[in-house]
């Protein structure tokens, strides 16, 4: 699949940037998509669970319906003091995640957030995240595009 490509030479660029350990997770949950009038949305957006100043990620599908290719380059919450986007990579048979500057979204593709790959990662959680709680984020594109996304928080 094209993406992988893509998300591969993400990868190389992130682990350029320096490493920290990251951890997996299951599958996610349904959720609903962000607005049908951008060609860009988000589909099955989840958390998991997370104490209050503690870390927590982010999982989704973007979806890039345009025939036009696009960036991301950004994610912002009121929930953390800091949101950044990540990627996981292995390196020497080790687990390790970086912050990375952009991500592409090709056209007519999609993009996968997952655990031990592509996320967004929220540092420092005002409250704490519990099972059933709704995280808002917005995600913002090189096109000047920006799209809200809500996310389930479940339990591990």
């Amino acid at each position: 699949m094209r993406i992988s490509r893509a998300i591969s030479v993400a990868s190389v660029s992130a682990f350029a940037l320096g490493l920290s350990g990251c951890s997996g997770g299951d599958a996610a949950p349904a959720a609903a998509p962000t607005r049908a009038s951008s060609p860009l949305a988000a589909h099955a957006a989840w958390s998991r669970s997370a104490d209050s100043g503690a870390t927590a990620a982010v999982y989704f599908s973007l979806v890039n319906r345009s025939t036009v290719a696009d960036t991301l380059t950004g994610a912002r919450s009121e929930l953390a003091e800091e949101t950044t986007l990540h990627v996981s990579m292995e390196h020497g048979g080790t687990m390790h995640m970086a912050a990375v500057a952009s991500l592409p979204v090709p056209a007519k593709d999609s993009v996968a957030f997952q655990p031990l790959g592509a996320h967004v990662m929220l540092r420092g959680l005002r409250r704490p995240l519990v099972d059933g709680d709704t995280v808002a984020l917005t995600l913002t594109f090189a096109s000047g595009r920006s799209i809200p996304v809500r996310s389930g928080v479940r339990l591990p």
